[in-house]
């Protein structure tokens, strides 16, 4: 967080004011500083008391009383100030450029004092930029499918939602299973493949300019383990491409820049998302992931209510929803039935069991309920999705 001229920790080096006309009897020496640099070579040193004034933009006070100091104060100038004399300043400008003026009295000199080494503000300017969304695809791929293929000069993000991806990447073979990704750099051949079973994935190709060599080093050539935080990313992706709306793309962005940062900022961090500092958050990602463990082990049962749950893990049922709905922004019963009928899609899609069997093997009450479920997620009943799968092959 940025500190202005008016906080308290200004009050080392001067003081705020709303006006200095009554100072220009004595004040009557001024100049107007015109601000364009991007770093600082050396600082401005006042021998008596200083006044400036922002005329136009906006600038950063980079201010000390010691040149030795390892960091020096940064303030944004913020109304009138006051520099006492003695002090060691010089300004950036925040955006393009700036113009500053300063007002002293005829007695004061002020010197320039070269420092040893330039000092350069970090700009907030992004660094990666989406220019377009190609195009996305979600792939329903059956055992033993191959792709022989291809290298387009674009970023493409692949992430397996179900089953297990065999890739290529530069004559290095990568093994993918659900919740996992990986991202093809522009103009990098890759191919793909399934082998006994089968496997969904969502792909994503996009435009994009990467600006820094150590993001492009984080993205490629790894597979990376998707965190709690890239995995809503992806979620709100999806639900984007779903909305019929004329600023339904404004969502995909958004997404899309979400999915990216997660994607540099973990880097090496191929694991479940540490948790923040507070050690309720970090009891609560522990409980949880318990909790979702303890669920994906046991979808095919016939549990399907939060009773079971709460009994198991020792919680009131208000404590089980409000821990869902704050971490995953769903209710714990919705979730449950979401990862049954996902299964339930990878089961059709195998073409071992009858419909009527799997809504068995998954703890349906009974088909008629399972085959209405699936039909209000997906559109499609359970016996259409299967004569689909059953033509394509």
């Amino acid at each position: 967080m940025f500190n202005k001229t008016s906080s308290v920790e200004f009050l080392k080096y001067g003081e705020v004011y709303t006006d200095y006309t009554k100072n220009r009897d004595t004040h009557q020496n001024n100049f107007v500083l015109n601000i364009s640099n991007e770093s600082i070579t050396y600082f401005l040193k006042a021998t008596t008391d200083i006044y400036l004034k922002m005329l136009d933009g906006i600038a950063l006070l980079v201010i000390t009383d010691d040149l030795n100091a390892k960091q020096f104060d940064e303030f944004v100038m913020h109304r009138i100030i006051k520099i006492n004399g003695g002090n060691y300043f010089n300004f950036i400008p925040l955006g393009t450029q700036a113009k500053i003026e300063l007002a002293f009295i005829p007695e004061c000199r002020i010197e320039n004092v070269f420092l040893q080494h330039e000092y350069t503000y970090k700009r907030i300017v992004p660094s990666i930029h989406v220019n377009e969304l190609i195009a996305y695809y979600y792939n329903v791929r059956n055992h033993h499918y191959e792709f022989t293929g291809e290298s387009i000069n674009y970023w493409e993000i692949t992430y397996v939602d179900s089953g297990t991806l065999y890739t290529v990447v530069e004559g290095i073979e990568y093994e993918l299973h659900s919740n996992e990704l990986i991202v093809y750099a522009p103009n990098q051949f890759h191919s793909q493949r399934t082998q006994e079973n089968s496997c969904s994935y969502l792909s994503i190709i996009v435009d994009m300019d990467v600006l820094l060599e150590e993001h492009k080093r984080n993205l490629i050539n790894k597979v990376i383990k998707v965190d709690r935080s890239t995995k809503s990313a992806l979620d709100l992706f999806v639900q984007g491409t779903s909305i019929e709306h004329e600023n339904s793309h404004l969502l995909l962005f958004e997404s899309l820049y979400r999915i990216v940062y997660g994607l540099i900022s973990h880097s090496d961090q191929e694991i479940t998302k540490v948790a923040s500092t507070p050690m309720q958050q970090n009891f609560e990602n522990e409980l949880l992931n318990e909790i979702l463990l303890y669920i994906n082990e046991n979808v095919f049962s016939d549990f399907n209510n939060v009773e079971e749950l709460c009994q198991h893990f020792g919680l009131s049922r208000s404590s089980l929803q409000n821990l869902f709905n704050n971490n995953l922004n769903i209710a714990p019963k919705r979730y449950i039935l979401n990862i049954k009928l996902n299964k339930s899609k990878e089961l059709i899609r195998e073409s071992k069991y009858t419909v009527s069997e799997i809504s068995n093997l998954l703890g349906f009450s009974s088909i008629h309920y399972f085959s209405r479920r699936f039909k209000q997620e997906y559109g499609i009943s359970p016996t259409e999705y299967a004569n689909k799968i059953y033509k394509s092959k």
